[in-house]
């Protein structure tokens, strides 16, 4: 009963969302971080679709598990922990 959250759907939005890129300005540099906000927008895919296909985990870039870590959205929606 009540409203139910399409998580898919969610998980979509929260992975284009431009604001995403920033941790991975680290590997790639603002510029390239910004080249690959605009292409996600103009194909309408997510800033992870794009960074692949861009090649960057390929030429060496990041590896998968750094580009996973650093677009993990849920991740930047929690409060940090306590050392």
């Amino acid at each position: 009963d009540g409203i139910t959250a399409d998580e898919e759907r969610c998980r979509t939005y929260a992975e284009s969302s431009p604001s995403i890129v920033t941790p991975l300005n680290a590997y790639l540099g603002y510029e390239e971080g910004t080249r690959v906000v605009k292409q996600s927008l103009a194909d309408g895919k997510t800033i992870r679709e794009v960074v692949l296909e861009r090649g960057y985990v390929r030429d060496g870039r990041l590896t998968e598990a750094q580009l996973d870590e650093a677009l993990d959205v849920l991740a930047m929606t929690r409060a940090p922990q306590e050392a």
